[in-house]
């Protein structure tokens, strides 16, 4: 028996969007624990932020806890996308969902609490720093002086430092911590990039890698990184796997045209 397509819509907070301007961004899976305490943070951390948030249909109710979080508040909205589909595609929509609804910058953010939304202003204000010029993308990094990392055992320190290099040095990304998804994007930049083939973890470092092609602006700000205290890594050994074929795929490109 051939079997029939699951059909079932993604599904919208229903409230109508306020205009703004900086559109916060969170994809989520299994996060049911961390969701409340990320839009109170980044909510709280200025009047003006909206928060998007992007679930793959997690089975523990983030989803509907995010839900019942945007029924009484106007800046918050959610979108529960039928199965898991992968971290870089829930980003990318959200941010095609933003210069849509005519943000003209994004801010990626994780929901596990590793990323402090205190620290949303100074990365918008790198975007546009007094005296200086103007960037494209702006990452929060923990690989500048100032940046640090908390948490971590050895093993992934290791893991991070080996794919920094790699990227920076195949890949001629210049950036120090072009793992790291906080960052904060100026939506205009998606017209000028061709379409990220990566959905899964490696989306981080191909989207650098689009922009740098793109000639764009990269500059990074210090942040401490906090690793999470509550729920559990989605970085399994198939997503490694994955954004290792990812990386060498985007290296191809780099070396032999792409």
């Amino acid at each position: 028996m051939i079997p029939i397509p699951d059909r079932t819509p993604d599904r919208h907070s229903s409230a109508p969007w306020p205009p703004g301007r900086v559109l916060v961004i969170s994809a989520t899976y299994d996060e049911r624990a961390n969701v409340p305490a990320l839009v109170q943070g980044v909510l709280g951390a200025d009047p003006e932020f909206q928060l998007l948030i992007v679930d793959d249909d997690s089975p523990d109710g983030t989803g509907s806890v995010a839900f019942d979080l945007a029924a009484t508040e106007p800046r918050l909205h959610v979108l529960v996308r039928k199965g898991r589909r992968g971290l870089g595609s829930a980003i990318l929509e959200g941010l095609e969902l933003g210069r849509d609804r005519g943000f003209s910058v994004a801010v990626n953010i994780d929901a596990d609490a590793s990323h402090d939304p205190a620290d949303l202003p100074r990365l918008l204000a790198a975007l546009d720093p007094v005296g200086g010029p103007s960037a494209d993308v702006v990452v929060g990094s923990r690989r500048v002086p100032g940046g640090r990392t908390e948490g971590w055992p050895l093993s992934r320190h290791l893991t991070s430092r080996l794919v920094g290099q790699f990227t920076r040095r195949l890949l001629g990304v210049p950036a120090r911590d072009p793992s790291s998804g906080y960052r904060a994007i100026r939506l205009a930049m998606l017209e000028r990039l061709g379409a990220p083939a990566t959905t899964g973890y490696a989306f981080h470092e191909e989207l650098l890698w689009l922009v740098t092609r793109a000639g764009g602006r990269i500059v990074e700000v210090p942040i401490t990184f906090r690793d999470r205290t509550r729920g559990a890594s989605k970085a399994g050994l198939a997503e490694i796997r994955r954004a290792v074929g990812d990386l060498l795929t985007l290296a191809r490109k780099t070396c032999f045209g792409g």
